[in-house]
């Protein structure tokens, strides 16, 4: 029996390999077989476990013999094993080890089998996060000739702590983003219009093949590190604080808010931005859904038809075309023969009837009611 503590060059070595996880196809499987080789163990696992019923829903490891995996689970062993019972009921914390827990642990027969077969006495193991649901634990397991963990292993384990979980935090991040991209890609893939999904952090998560042709088409517009880029520098600014109002509604720290943005193009009509926040969901943490809409290629609602839907007087639905086209009201107003006067007394009664607030706002609306 020996004791083994981390020396400082293999701890880099060690936590090189853990964040490589992130990016390996294999996750953290080459991360276990390094703690493993270093730490004087014989097997470990990393295994994400479901609280009720309790069984394993996901499982990386190195050490284990495919025979012994497929007994495993096909026999649900993990509802036996006495450190996961434990576990289950813990916050993450610090490693432990597995020796105290057993005085007070009646094994089945299965389970005591497993352990005499495979000559195991002792595991150190880690909480290294618990949901409602889940625990994510990682366990380091040893022989009887390889002894049990000393307090000066374990605390040369628990310098690695804070990097385990963030690792794993990290991991979970870009698995949950991974699967919200693909899961709303058959929903967003088919709609006729630019379309792009923001994270909660408003990076472009996911874009259609409409939004991909627009990036490519509009020299005013480009995608630079996952965020919008605007040739427009004043439209910069104004789209930060759109999306981080929309998104933070999505997560319910506010009312419901939505936006429309205008990107200028020389000598053609603007594009509109509208922004509307995705709600928090499993697959979001929040977000937001950037639809863009261009006037050459798509029929604006008409005066007419806002009217009619909205109950608006015919003067009222004229101010709303020309706001739904990128005109402000000093626009509108030289347009249309009135004062600025006129219009902000009318886009006030425009307002009331729909239920809107800020313009940006009531071009959203007229757009997600009338824009087929």
């Amino acid at each position: 029996m020996k004791t083994t503590t981390l020396e400082l060059q293999s701890e880099h070595s060690l936590i090189q390999s853990l964040y490589g996880a992130l990016t390996d196809q294999e996750g953290f499987h080459g991360f276990l077989e390094k703690l493993v080789n270093l730490i004087n163990g014989c097997a470990a696992q990393l295994l994400v476990v479901r609280k009720h019923p309790l069984q394993m829903d996901h499982l990386w490891y190195h050490g284990l013999s495919d025979e012994f995996l497929g007994w495993y689970l096909e026999n649900n062993m993990i509802a036996q094993d006495v450190v996961t019972n434990q576990a289950i009921k813990q916050p993450p914390g610090l490693f432990q080890s597995a020796l105290p827990l057993l005085p007070d642990f009646q094994p089945g027969e299965d389970y005591s089998k497993w352990e005499n077969d495979q000559d195991m006495l002792d595991s150190a193991w880690l909480v290294v996060d618990s949901t409602p649901t889940h625990t994510f634990l990682l366990t380091i397991q040893r022989t009887v000739a390889q002894g049990p963990y000393q307090e000066s292993e374990l605390q040369s384990l628990n310098r690695l702590v804070p990097h385990i979980r963030q690792a794993v935090l990290l991991y979970r991040q870009l698995e949950s983003h991974s699967k919200a991209a693909s899961s709303l890609a058959s929903v967003i893939e088919v709609l006729p219009d630019a379309t792009f999904v923001l994270d909660s952090l408003a990076t472009v998560l996911y874009s259609n093949k409409a939004a991909r042709n627009l990036i490519q088409r509009e020299r005013c517009l480009g995608i630079r590190h996952d965020r919008f880029s605007f040739a427009e520098k004043d439209l910069h600014s104004a789209f930060f604080r759109a999306s981080a109002q929309v998104v933070r509604s999505s997560m319910g720290k506010e009312n419901y808010s939505s936006e429309t943005l205008f990107l200028k193009r020389e000598g053609r009509t603007p594009l509109l931005f509208v922004l509307r926040p995705i709600e928090s969901s499993e697959l979001l943490a929040g977000g937001a859904l950037v639809t863009v809409y261009d006037p050459e290629n798509r029929v604006l609602p008409s005066a007419e038809h806002i009217a009619a839907y909205f109950n608006l007087t015919p003067a009222e639905a004229q101010v709303c075309e020309h706001l739904v086209a990128g005109i402000d009201p000093q626009g509108c107003a030289d347009q249309l023969g009135r004062s600025v006067a006129t219009v902000r007394s009318q886009l006030k009664q425009i307002f009331q009837k729909t239920g809107c607030s800020r313009q940006g706002e009531l071009i959203s609306r007229l757009l997600a009611a009338l824009l087929r």
